[in-house]
């Protein structure tokens, strides 16, 4: 072994017999030598080995660039799309209206509602509101909502000129100096010593003065005018003491004018807004003698009066000419004491026994008093104002089919405190957004999007929603399901009520049949009996009654001009025991406030929560159900009606060269369609269905109430286009069967123009005819 520390040339060492300190060592040139000059590599088992080395790169290689070319594949080229499952992915779900109906008891909601909005009035366009809308807006951006937006609109708006004199009514004494001897009282202790805006006055009544002689023309009907005539007394150049009720307010001065009225004085008869009694309010809920009901008097009610067809945003021009959406004569309301002593002294002949109230004083037609040396002064001083109104509009947003939308309404404004009108319908939607926002929190999400609305002007002929529905008329005509207005909502307690389009008959059925009844004496029963049992429909003694919708209130637009199927539920007062009562006594005084409402019609906010947990179920029904939930049926209600009309009218239609027949057999063709579309619809296997194919077939339902909607509008009334129901000519608070037909028959008979008849019935014969086509699609029969 050789000494450590030394080193033989070409001889390997190991470290412990090196020095490590001092190795000299040899370094050959590695770079020339091949790799089969290496030993390892040499021989039978070198080739084996290089051969092993090739296949083992060449694997490799391969994986590699299988590895790249898939992946620029899934990147770059589009991935075919996977074979969509049977199967629908959202439905409603029961369970998920237990937990938000139980969620909805909570009484000191409610009240603190009712407390806030009631605080002081809410006039459209003045601070107060303008300051709430604000606060609501911040409070509703703290619930997991997708958006809480403010929308506004410069409209024309009408109030009592607070910088002037006030509007008076006057009873003045001719001889021998002129003096008053009489004025109508509007500083009663309620009133005195509280905000000007109680002040009554009508708006959209224009400014006059005017000093002639009174007559009497009970409810302003057209035929209590002709009934007038023909007694002969003069209504010409004369003042028109009308009785609120019956008719729209705004229909009773249209009628006045058309005759040549000179101005108009609005009182409630206690006939009707006391029952004749002496004990009222505060004792009773009945209106008492001092109270003057405010109301509009627009009679032709097209959104902002400046802005008709397209709506009242920032930029647009607004039309300066003289506008015949109101009236041109001065009107004005007093409370049944002040009209109880015009009536005293009023002359002329007996009234008719059917016109007589409850005044306790001979009623009379005039012209005049009954001493020709008294006068009546009628001073109206209103101005009219363009301001600044604000719609609140809340989303959530839809998981599946974001663009359809349900959209439930209340509206902000009132003409005075409003606890019933507005109140109740505000805490209602308060309490569904909040209701709502908590299964969102939870984690469910609709599957159609959601839309809470608070409009802005309602009580000036529903003018915020109207701009509103105008500006989204394209997103709407396409998406919009339905509409839900709550709009005084607890207007008695003898019942649950509703005025709905027939589609969605069976939708309120369904839901009141899962909420119980409040009232003791049905204590084990659902809404939907009490509601049975208290208003049976007289055609269909198995079903409650369902009124169609009044004319004068935010569902308008959407049902009338849209056609957009709406419904407004409430609970409301005996109307068999009450039938010329047209809503609750206060609607629109100062005594309409919360305790007016804690007092006589909701103490403890039990009808409140249960219109609200109803309203709460239609909205899973009409979001989350994966068909929607329309009954076309019940459009066999409404035609059955038309018919009855077209037969009444046939004389006149057959003078205008029309075979009836034709537009007869469409209808019972229809009706027949939809007897097996009913079925086809209910038939349906949820499971063999596919989201697209769930999409057409939703498509087909919505289209079919649009099919009814004449863009051209009813010929006089362009807000109106349904073709099928109108609020009628004549009064607001009433429909019309086949509007169109309806205006053209007139026509055809005073002015002996028959051609716009003619083309009303073409436009229902094509309409009738499509919504056939529509119904009688085999996508409705395909999955059946």
């Amino acid at each position: 072994m050789p000494a450590k520390g030394k080193y033989i040339a070409g001889k390997q060492v190991s470290r412990w017999e090196a020095d490590t300190d001092n190795v000299d060592i040899e370094y050959k040139n590695l770079d020339t030598q091949s790799i089969a000059s290496v030993p390892f590599f040499s021989g039978r088992k070198g080739c084996l080995l290089k051969i092993l080395f090739l296949l083992v790169f060449f694997s490799a290689g391969m994986i590699l660039g299988y590895m790249i070319r898939r992946n620029i594949h899934e990147t770059l080229i589009k991935k075919e799309p996977a074979v969509e499952h049977f199967g629908i992915k959202q439905t409603y779900d029961d369970s998920l209206r237990q937990k938000i109906q139980a969620d909805l008891n909570d009484t000191a909601n409610y009240n603190d509602h009712l407390k806030e909005i009631s605080k002081q009035v809410m006039l459209s366009g003045i601070g107060t509101t303008n300051k709430f809308i604000e606060y609501l807006i911040s409070f509703w951006s703290t619930f997991p909502l997708d958006s809480v937006k403010m929308k506004q609109y410069s409209v024309l708006l009408s109030y009592r000129n607070y910088t002037s004199k006030s509007s008076s009514i006057s009873v003045l004494s001719m001889m021998p100096n002129t003096s008053v001897v009489f004025q109508a009282h509007y500083n009663h202790d309620n009133m005195s010593g509280i905000h000007p805006d109680y002040i009554p006055f009508n708006a959209y009544s224009p400014s006059g003065f005017v000093r002639s002689k009174l007559i009497y023309a009970n409810y302003g009907c057209k035929k209590d005018f002709s009934r007038l005539k023909k007694l002969n007394v003069t209504i010409k150049k004369n003042v028109v003491l009308v009785k609120y009720g019956k008719i729209h307010p705004a229909n009773k001065v249209l009628h006045a004018q058309t005759e040549g009225a000179a101005g108009v004085i609005l009182y409630p008869d206690p006939a009707d807004y006391a029952n004749g009694q002496s004990i009222v309010y505060p004792k009773t809920w009945w209106l008492p003698g001092w109270a003057v009901p405010l109301s509009h008097v627009r009679y032709n009610l097209v959104g902002d009066p400046q802005t008709p067809g397209y709506p009242a945003i920032n930029g647009a021009p607004h039309t300066l000419a003289e506008n015949s959406d109101y009236p041109k004569i001065p009107v004005q309301p007093i409370g049944y004491d002040d009209a109880r002593y015009l009536m005293s002294q009023l002359g002329g002949q007996t009234a008719p026994d059917e016109w007589r109230g409850c005044l306790n004083v001979s009623y009379k037609t005039g012209p005049g008093f009954s001493d020709d040396s008294l006068q009546l002064e009628l001073d109206v001083n209103n101005v009219i104002e363009r301001r600044n109104i604000s719609n609140v509009i809340a989303v959530i947003d839809g998981k599946y089919e974001k663009d359809k939308f349900v959209i439930i309404g209340a509206h902000t404004d009132s003409w005075t405190k409003g606890g019933v009108d507005h109140a109740t319908g505000y805490s209602v939607i308060w309490e569904l957004a909040r209701g709502f926002s908590a299964l969102v929190r939870d984690g469910w999400r609709p599957r159609r999007t959601i839309m809470l609305a608070l409009w802005d002007a309602s009580k000036y002929g529903h003018i915020g929603s109207f701009e509103w529905v105008q500006e989204y008329e394209k997103m709407l005509g396409r998406g919009a399901v339905a509409y839900i207005n709550l709009d005084s909502v607890i207007r008695g307690n003898y019942s649950f009520h509703a005025e709905a389009n027939p589609l969605l008959y069976s939708i309120i059925k369904n839901s009141t049949q899962k909420v119980p009844c409040t009232d003791p004496d049905y204590y084990d029963k659902s809404v939907y009996d009490m509601w049975l049992e208290r208003f049976m429909d007289p055609g269909k003694p198995s079903q409650p009654k369902i009124n169609p919708l009044n004319g004068d209130s935010d569902h308008t637009p959407f049902e009338y001009y849209l056609g957009v199927p709406s419904v407004s539920p409430m609970y409301t007062f005996n109307s068999k025991i009450y039938p010329h009562l047209p809503t609750y006594p206060a609607f629109s005084t100062l005594e309409d406030d919360k305790e007016y409402v804690e007092t006589f019609l909701d103490k403890d906010t039990k009808l409140e929560q249960t219109v609200t947990k109803i309203v709460a179920d239609m909205v899973l029904l009409l979001a989350d159900s994966a068909v929607l939930p329309f009954d076309v049926q019940n459009y066999a209600q409404v035609f059955d009606r038309g018919k009855k009309y077209l037969r009444e009218n046939e004389a006149v239609i057959s003078s205008a060269n029309v075979d009836i027949n034709v537009l007869y057999s469409k209808i019972d063709l229809f009706i027949e369609a939809t007897k097996s579309f009913a079925f086809n619809v209910t038939s349906i296997n949820l499971d063999s269905l596919k989201e697209s194919d769930l999409y057409l077939i939703n498509d087909k339902l919505l289209e079919l109430p649009r099919i009814f909607i004449n863009y051209q509008g009813i010929p006089g009334y362009p807000q109106y286009r349904h073709l099928l129901l109108a609020p009628h000519a004549e009064n607001l608070w009433d429909d019309q069967i086949f509007p169109g037909i309806a205006v053209t028959i007139e026509q055809c008979q005073t002015k002996k123009d028959c051609d716009p008849l003619r083309q009303q019935i073409a436009l229902l014969i094509v309409s009738v005819h499509q919504a056939v086509e529509i119904i009688q699609d085999e996508i409705f029969i395909r999955y059946s």
